[in-house]
């Protein structure tokens, strides 16, 4: 597997982790009312837009540098 595909697989699963911790912890806000839960879903879910807007920046880089 190439460096490339290694950090776009790796990444995606963070991505997804993210996104999917920051929709239970919201999902639970609504059933349990605790602000920490919901702070904790709002983090995760920038914390997975940031990754994205990275994975972009990295494919714009690793183009750049003829890295496959």
């Amino acid at each position: 597997m190439s460096l490339r595909k290694f950090h776009m697989v790796f990444l995606l699963i963070a991505i997804m982790g993210a996104d999917l911790f920051g929709g239970w912890a919201i999902h639970e806000f609504r059933h349990a009312g605790d602000p920490l839960i919901l702070t904790s879903g709002i983090f995760s879910m920038i914390g997975g837009l940031g990754l994205a807007g990275y994975v972009l920046w990295l494919i714009h880089k690793m183009d750049k540098a003829h890295i496959e």
